[in-house]
Parts: C-alpha cells; sequence; structure tokens
C-alpha cells in the first residue's frame, strides 16, 4: 500500500460506479442499431419476395434474426436504465 492511498476497513470493498455513454455516443449508437435494423429487415423483405427464397431460408431467416437482434438492442437503449 503506497502513501497516497487512505487505509480500508476489512471487509469492505470500493464501490465503482460504472461509466455511462454520453449522450453523444448513445444517439450515434441509437441511430446506426436502428439502420442495421431498418436494413436488415429490408433485406429479409427483399430476398423473400424478389429474391423468391422462402420464409425458413436462411437468406431470408439470417436478416430477419439479425433485424429483431438490432430492433430489441435500440428499444434496450431507448428505455431508462435502473
Amino acid at each position: 500500500m503506497s502513501e497516497a492511498e487512505p487505509p480500508r476497513e476489512p471487509g469492505r470493498r470500493p464501490r465503482y460506479e460504472p461509466i455511462g455513454m454520453g449522450g453523444l455516443v448513445k444517439r450515434s449508437a441509437l441511430v446506426v442499431y436502428a439502420l442495421l435494423a431498418i436494413g436488415l429487415a429490408g433485406l429479409a423483405v427483399y430476398m423473400a419476395t424478389i429474391g423468391q427464397h422462402g420464409l425458413t431460408s436462411m437468406y431470408v431467416a439470417a436478416p430477419a434474426i439479425g433485424a429483431l437482434w438490432f430492433g430489441l438492442r435500440v428499444f434496450m437503449m431507448m428505455g431508462p436504465r435502473s
């Protein structure tokens, strides 16, 4: 232990506050995730209609699952943190 550190009580750990994202970083991540969700949903619809792949084809299912995941991330980021 160096001279600059104050002595701690035994058994007590220091409490660390999580570093929150800044407003600009959070908004830009929100925009990127929203654009990815919209783009992947569009790709899935395109592959199902124009590409004439079945709904269970990986050309349709993979972008649809990705769109759902990024959409979930958008709603999780928009909600309040408690």
